[in-house]
């Protein structure tokens, strides 16, 4: 019997000591439910930086659930604290609580701090420890496209694709890719990627005229420069540089690569002029390598060694009407006017169907009040056959209609270019300069506004700017 009421005692007094353990740990417990309750309407009520600190306690109070500390990072990115975001991330990686998602979150998050090194090591990490994931291996050939390790971007993209061999996107930016370092392998990639998503159609369309003349050439620095083109008119210079780099390496004494890789250099922020000087020694006589150079002289603000250039390249290849062009943008810079128009005409005379020398001509008319009757208004109508749904053709027209003195007509026009695309600080500048002249100050004053927002430190911008000073005080 005494066995038996020791027993009985030994067991009231764990009963007792369970339950004092309990009130000690109920109340945390029961908290963590409450955070991770207010975390949820946080978040569902947008209240990011609440739900990140919500998740926080919630994660620390119910240890058995590591997820919640995904989710505080997650609400941290949000509310737009990359740094408590990153934080988070990393006691959620810890504890082997990531999702894919999760992973890629955290490389954003390191990406928006300015951390490229962090981020690309952060994707890289979830691909191993997560597994294969389509987003990831698309961040991840981003971040190496962006460092210029372009065969491991190749690499990325193929990989997103054998996930996904559907993704319209992933071919197109394959494609680009395997332009600029493999372009006889580079169609199969761009074509597909232009019959899953027509909107690509005008692009690889434009990279395909550029392909097929270079392959029909044995010779492969050629085929490179041609494919580095075809990249810059569709404003990747990033990869038309590294084509460039690839033809100068294969043949050192090729002066239009190293003419080329020089326009590269200076549209990625570098100067090009050593490049320039190299191309130009190389071969003085190439119309290209002159052009060029006229180019990088034009945007020094040099405007008589810019013309001097295309006077060379025009001498060289004077059947080549984007050299008059270039060459009537130089002398009217320059301050020859009469020589500028006489290079506008040469243009359109070898190009009639280049609506872009036909607006240079009559937005040439209409800013110097030369000719307007005789050459800018049927160049303006030209233009506007050629290619009327273009913004510029409205606004270059309704120049000329304001310089010949039909302010209905201009302003009409005007309307038109803004209706086609309504973020072009030029047409609200001329606008605005006309309703100036119309004598109507609110929409004058309206449209001055917007083409000084929209082009805060651009030459409309500041002339707005200046307009408004003046006229509005």
């Amino acid at each position: 019997m005494e066995r038996r009421s020791s027993l009985g005692r030994v067991l009231v007094n764990i009963l007792i000591l369970l339950g004092l353990l309990l009130l000690v740990a109920l109340p945390p417990l029961l908290t963590g439910w409450v955070n991770l309750r207010q975390g949820e309407q946080a978040m569902a009520a947008g209240r990011f930086p609440e739900a990140a600190a919500s998740y926080s306690l919630a994660a620390r109070r119910l240890p058995w659930r590591p997820a919640l500390w995904e989710m505080a990072a997650q609400a941290a990115f949000e509310a737009g604290d990359a740094q408590v975001a990153i934080s988070l991330f990393t006691q959620a990686g810890n504890k082997n609580a990531l999702s894919a998602q999760g992973w890629l979150a955290w490389g954003d998050a390191y990406q928006q701090i300015g951390d490229r090194a962090s981020a690309l090591s952060t994707w890289q990490s979830g691909i191993a420890q997560h597994g294969p994931s389509a987003a990831l291996y698309a961040r991840l050939a981003q971040a190496q496209r962006a460092q210029g390790d372009y065969l491991a971007a190749i690499e990325a993209w193929r990989s997103r694709l054998a996930l996904d061999a559907g993704d319209a996107d992933a071919h197109y930016h394959l494609g680009l890719l395997l332009t600029a370092t493999r372009p006889e392998m580079a169609l199969p990639d761009l074509m597909l990627a232009a019959r899953l998503d027509p909107r690509l159609d005008a692009p690889v369309q434009s990279l395909r005229a550029h392909l097929n003349a270079a392959l029909l050439v044995d010779d492969r620095p050629y085929q490179l420069v041609m494919a580095g083109r075809a990249l810059a008119v569709l404003g990747d210079w990033d990869l038309a540089a590294e084509a460039f780099r690839r033809a100068v390496v294969a043949r050192g004494d090729y002066a239009d690569a190293w003419a080329w890789l020089g326009e590269a250099h200076q549209q990625l922020g570098g100067e090009g002029l050593s490049d320039l000087e190299k191309a130009l020694l190389l071969d003085p006589d190439s119309a290209m390598v002159n052009a060029l150079y006229g180019l990088y002289w034009g945007r020094q603000g040099k405007p008589e060694q810019a013309l001097a250039s295309f006077r060379r390249a025009i001498s060289l290849e004077p059947e080549n009407a984007a050299w008059q062009a270039a060459g009537g943008s130089a002398a009217e810079a320059s301050g020859d006017l009469v020589t500028a128009l006489v290079y506008y005409k040469q243009a359109i005379a070898l190009d009639p169907q280049g609506a872009a020398n036909w607006r240079a001509l009559a937005a040439f008319c209409a800013r110097y009040q030369i000719e307007v009757t005789e050459s800018g208004l049927p160049a303006a109508y030209r233009l506007l056959e050629l290619a009327p749904a273009d913004w510029q053709s409205q606004d270059v027209i309704a120049q000329i209609m304001q310089a010949i003195g039909d302010p209905s007509s201009a302003e009409k026009y005007y309307l038109h270019a803004l209706e086609l695309s309504p973020g072009q600080a030029a047409a609200h500048f001329h606008l605005g300069m006309l309703y100036l002249q119309m004598g109507k100050a609110q929409p004058a004053y309206d449209h001055l506004v917007k083409a000084h927002k929209l082009d805060p430190q651009g030459d409309y911008g500041w002339q707005a700017g200046r307009l408004l000073e003046r006229y509005f005080p």
